[in-house]
């Protein structure tokens, strides 16, 4: 039986090409407290969510504590529900991002994702959503690169896209930062980018600055995406799936909430952590990296106007230590 079916109310939380997140809002609901439902759109090339659940049980959670990975577990949908959601879609149209209106969820999809939700639990709490992505510079990047493998994709966008304004765009922040926070200037630049309504001096900004300088699950992070592929998306091998899992490494979303109780510890979790379907995503993956080369962005020579960012190989750091 479907647990959404008594008295569906949602909420659209968020959404991205292949997947809508929904809050469900009555207290009579079977879903668990603290939980959000996640829903597969139609027409992508994701992988069913059987098949999605049973990479991140026997493939990610064996890499992490359970405490850092947001959980996540099935539960059976029924068309009605289905229905309901394309209906709270369509309401929701207006609102959405301009390239995602008028997709609608699968309408055969007959099983939903319970997502634990990291929001904050008390009005109090300091919450906040990053990327990692790539935590080491790509082994397929020239040996004379003077940018990180996410600054050159960052400028390469900007490129291809400049802001219409007149106004400066905003510096690139360099995830590599996030590893550096021993520097009083990489510390200041990763707090200012990860929470940038954190006042210096305040109790959060030194407990996120106590975090950053003391966690071990983003060296963590950068390790594996380095050990599980030392060649890069050039030369890797497409059916390692050491390489895909690297990827999908590279692709996820961490979560910190800083909890109102002053004694309570910084929460961090990552999630996103979708198996890649590396048979329709590895010509991607290797364009992006021949066009990064080919176009100068690792060496920073392709810009008319040098286009600024934070990126720790400008600064002369490796990133690698």
């Amino acid at each position: 039986m479907d647990p959404l079916e008594a008295k569906p109310q949602f909420r659209l939380i968020g959404e991205g090409a292949a997947n809508v997140v929904f809050k469900h809002e009555s207290d009579e609901s079977s879903i668990p407290q603290g939980y959000l439902l996640r829903v597969p759109k139609a027409n992508t090339v994701a992988y069913p969510y059987s098949d999605l659940q049973q990479y991140w049980e026997s493939s990610i959670q064996p890499l992490f504590q359970p405490h850092e990975l947001v959980q996540q577990h099935l539960i059976p949908i029924t068309p009605s529900t289905v229905a309901h959601l394309n209906t709270v879609l369509t309401t929701s149209d207006p609102l959405r991002r301009h390239d995602f209106r008028g997709s609608r969820i699968l309408a055969t999809a007959t099983t939903a994702m319970l997502v634990q939700d990291m929001a904050a639990k008390d009005p109090l709490d300091t919450v906040f959503e990053f990327k990692p992505k790539w935590l080491s510079q790509s082994p397929s990047a020239p040996s004379t690169s003077t940018r990180c493998r996410n600054c050159a994709r960052e400028v390469q966008k900007h490129a291809s896209h400049p802001p219409s304004s007149s106004k400066p765009p905003k510096p690139i922040d360099c995830p590599l930062l996030l590893l550096d926070c021993a520097s009083p200037l990489s510390l200041s630049q990763s707090i200012t980018s990860l929470a940038p309504t954190l006042e210096p001096g305040s109790p959060n900004y030194a407990r996120l600055a106590h975090w950053l300088q003391t966690n071990t699950l983003l060296t963590r992070l950068r390790d594996l995406q380095t050990s599980l592929d030392p060649a890069g998306p050039l030369a890797a091998d497409p059916e390692d799936p050491d390489f895909q899992l690297a990827m999908t490494l590279r692709d996820c979303s961490g979560f910190v909430r800083i909890p109102a109780d002053a004694d309570a510890p910084v929460e961090a979790r990552f999630a996103d952590l979708d198996k890649k379907n590396r048979e329709a995503k590895l010509e991607y993956w290797r364009a992006t990296e021949r066009g990064l080369i080919e176009g100068g962005y690792y060496e920073g020579r392709e810009e008319e106007g040098r286009v600024k960012t934070n990126c720790l190989f400008e600064r002369g750091g490796s990133g690698l230590s």
